[in-house]
């Protein structure tokens, strides 16, 4: 329970860090922030790579691949880092602006990747359920959210996908409005 909290503290630190990345401010958002999170364990600028079963079943890992998406009135601002619980490091910042009539898709999909994970060697992703916001132009924002094999690798238990089914609701909601 105290880590989960720390990290909800440690994601509005982030929601924050992201409206000055993109040059906003609050009073430019027409609708509140959505956060997407899953496990970014690959790929980690030197981040310790840590995971753990929790007595409630959810496994819990550090570093978090993160992204947040702020509504103006006329687009999307996607802001996404690799965050690492442990330090606090927002690593691999990135972000983007998506004009609303640009937004061709948001979903969850099923991905197949390889990747090489510390501790725990390559590992072939069949199952890779992924948050992807695709646009006209075919950029995209994309987050993976949790895969059957990573999940067994990791000692078995359950990723939450709450946050990306409130993401895509929300978005969803956003893009009728505004392209109607």
């Amino acid at each position: 329970q105290q880590i989960d909290e720390w990290l909800e503290e440690d994601l509005k630190g982030l929601s924050k860090k992201a409206l000055n990345k993109m040059g906003i401010d609050e009073t430019e958002l027409v609708s509140e922030p959505v956060q997407v999170t899953g496990p970014r364990l690959w790929d980690v600028a030197g981040a310790s790579v840590l995971f753990k079963k929790g007595k409630d079943n959810v496994l819990r890992f550090t570093p978090i691949g993160v992204s947040i998406i702020n509504f103006t009135q006329n687009q999307l601002l996607g802001y996404t880092c690799v965050f690492d619980f442990t330090t606090g490091n927002a690593m691999n910042e990135s972000t983007d602006e998506y004009f609303y009539k640009d937004v061709v898709s948001v979903a969850t999909k099923s991905d197949s990747k390889s990747v090489s994970i510390a501790k725990l060697g390559t590992v072939q992703l069949n199952a890779a359920e992924t948050f992807t916001l695709t646009t006209s132009g075919g950029t995209s924002l994309s987050v993976l959210l949790r895969d059957p094999t990573l999940i067994k690798k990791m000692g078995g238990g359950e990723i939450p996908t709450t946050r990306a089914e409130k993401a895509i609701q929300t978005v969803r909601k956003m893009l009728r409005e505004k392209k109607a």
